[in-house]
């Protein structure tokens, strides 16, 4: 709505429905004995339905003013309110003893188990919601496209935590300034038409939470769930609930950025840097350790900051010779390191499930390896020089075929101390899993209706440890275990193995009682960078002289690839693109795909 010129209203509704129907039956199964004679596998059967409604609805509004002046003062001011409500509704049910195979229904079921005794259908139900709403505002500046301001205030609030911490305050802001439209750049706008400094600040607020009701206790009721009988029955049951946090509040992020854009050379050449520090204050961190004595779980609370610092670069080029062929190339470079700059960790514990103040997220903590014993006599004088208890800490049964550790604080044995921060034995930082310097390059070539575009893109460092039997192969349990061609490479001392000797392996020797061979520790460390081919194409466009003629404005054939070709030094069971994926980096491999293609305009 725009009721008098330069002001408008605009009002926003959304409304989204969500169902969900789920069912499943478990039947009666049978095996066969030697004789072939079928025999009961599994006597229980059941139905089970489960049923799930979402509604979601977001309304907002905001109404906005514009105002510019003769004299290049340009004005925009507006407010404006929105609100989120999510209703859910789950019902679910199952009733024993199911008549008719095929036909799995509950009331085609009897409730009886396979003794004919009655059971009780299992039921459950429930209804949540959550709501926020905000007020906000923004004031926007500028004079000439030279000076540039903008200014906003958020106050947002949820129905997540208590009243008193359930609103708050963000505030956000950026500034600009455009040199090459001053007066004394002129003469370098020929050369230089854009080079604009910017710099940011802003605020804002993460609800976000495993649970709806976090700052709540909620008692577990259970309908025949004793493990006991009453009058032939099982008991309803109900259990003590957690400990919560009733100060639990929003967490707030705190970014600074500045930035600088430019472009030359009659915007052949153009790019932007950005150097950015994010702060994430009062973030919602591992539950803190506290004594035995307490009894339960400790509750989770706003108990850790940490601080994330990087930075992103572009930069392109484009253009066409005299002798019409173009061409362009585009880079991108970004790099970011997350440190934790508060969490109660008393004791410096450096279990995996904490944090401590100062520890750079994605550290890994390993062992420094000092080879694989190619003889029993190797591992013996090894185990001599740790006079204080050998590698027992770890395993037992040293010998040719095993991984030597390195003794780093001198005490005459391997081991991790208390696994503290200062007390952590012979550990150490072996690495660091965050990706650094992420990097796409786009090049691009066009030449009398020939075109042609590599995409490639990769992480220039990245340090991983697998722990999986996908990289190991022979793991601690045989029934844990895998073999695929890059395991062959193990120890092998006996000079008849069917496989033949193998002294200098990359892999110890299989074990399947333990883990010993198969610490964290800097000889298996992974290097993760990689570079990939992610797309190349080559198409061409026919002549709009010949197109026309059958009423088409624009054909173009194209062949066209992906994943191609990769770069990497990753062991070779993992794709340094998907380790995080899955389980253990366990995923549906990426594919090599070629592709041919027409497109056609009308």
């Amino acid at each position: 709505m725009e009721p008098i010129k330069g002001w408008k209203t605009f009002v926003d509704f959304n409304y989204r429905i969500k169902n969900a129907n789920t069912h499943w039956e478990i039947q009666k199964t049978y095996n066969h004995d030697v004789e072939g004679k079928p025999y009961p596998y599994n006597n229980n059967s059941h139905v089970h339905e489960d049923h799930a409604k979402e509604n979601y609805t977001n309304f907002s509004a905001y109404t906005e003013y514009t105002k510019s002046l003769e004299s290049g003062h340009n004005f925009k001011g507006m407010i404006g309110f929105q609100s989120e409500l999510m209703k859910k509704k789950v019902f679910g049910l199952q009733r024993e003893g199911i008549i008719i195979p095929s036909l799995p229904e509950v009331d085609l079921t009897t409730g009886l188990d396979v003794y004919g005794a009655e059971v009780t259908p299992s039921v459950n139900g429930a209804s949540d919601h959550w709501a926020t709403a905000g007020f906000f505002g923004r004031i926007n500046y500028d004079y000439q496209q030279k000076y540039l301001l903008e200014v906003n205030l958020r106050y947002d609030g949820t129905s997540r935590f208590r009243a008193d911490n359930r609103w708050s305050w963000f505030p956000s802001f950026s500034v600009g300034w455009n040199v090459a439209r001053e007066a004394f750049w002129s003469n370098l706008e020929e050369y230089i038409s854009t080079f604009k400094f910017r710099g940011s600040y802003g605020e804002l607020g993460n609800q976000n939470t495993d649970s709806w009701y976090p700052t709540y206790q909620a008692m577990t009721v259970k309908a025949s769930n004793g493990d006991w009988l009453m009058n032939g029955i099982k008991p309803n049951t109900s259990a003590a609930p957690g400990l919560v946090s009733s100060t639990m509040t929003w967490e707030r992020v705190k970014t600074w950025n500045v930035g600088l854009d430019f472009a030359a050379i009659n915007n052949r050449l153009n790019g932007s840097l950005d150097v950015y520090s994010r702060k994430t204050i009062d973030m919602v961190g591992p539950a803190p350790e506290l004594p035995v004595t307490l009894g339960t779980a400790v509750p989770q609370t706003n108990n850790t900051d940490l601080r994330t610092y990087g930075w992103e670069l572009s930069v392109g080029w484009n253009d066409q010779l005299k002798c019409g062929l173009g061409y362009g190339v585009k880079f991108l470079l970004s790099d970011s390191q997350t440190e934790i700059t508060r969490y109660p960790n008393e004791t410096g514990s450096l279990d995996k499930d904490t944090y401590r103040a100062g520890m750079m997220l994605g550290e890994i903590w390993g062992y420094e390896t000092i080879g694989i014993a190619k003889t029993q006599e190797e591992m013996d004088a090894h185990l001599a020089s740790l006079p204080n208890g050998g590698q027992d800490a770890i395993g037992n049964r040293w010998g040719a075929g095993d991984i030597m550790y390195a003794d780093l604080n001198g005490d005459g044995k391997i081991d991790n101390g208390a696994n503290t921060e200062g007390n952590h034995g012979d550990m150490k930082v072996i690495g660091n899993n965050t990706p650094r310097y992420l990097f796409g390059l786009d090049l691009i070539l066009d030449y009398k209706g020939f075109d042609f575009r590599a995409f490639f893109q990769g992480v220039m460092k990245r340090d991983y440890f697998q722990s999986s039997y996908y990289f190991w192969g022979a793991a601690s349990s045989v029934w844990e275990s895998t073999c695929m061609l890059p395991h062959l490479d193990y120890f092998r001392e006996n000079p008849d193995h069917i496989l033949g000797q193998n002294l200098d392996s990359y892999f110890p020797r299989p074990d399947f009682s333990t883990s010993k061979n198969q610490q964290t520790q800097s000889r298996y460390l992974q290097n993760a960078a990689y570079i990939r081919l992610k797309n190349i194409q080559l198409g061409y466009t026919l002549p709009e002289l010949i197109t026309k003629k059958f009423l088409v404005s624009k054909l173009r054939v194209y062949v066209s690839g992906e994943n191609l070709w990769t770069g990497t030094k990753m062991f070779g069971t993992f794709d340094p693109e998907t380790i995080d994926g899955g389980w253990n980096g366990s995923v549906y491999p990426l594919s090599k795909t070629l592709s041919v293609g027409l497109s056609l305009t009308f």
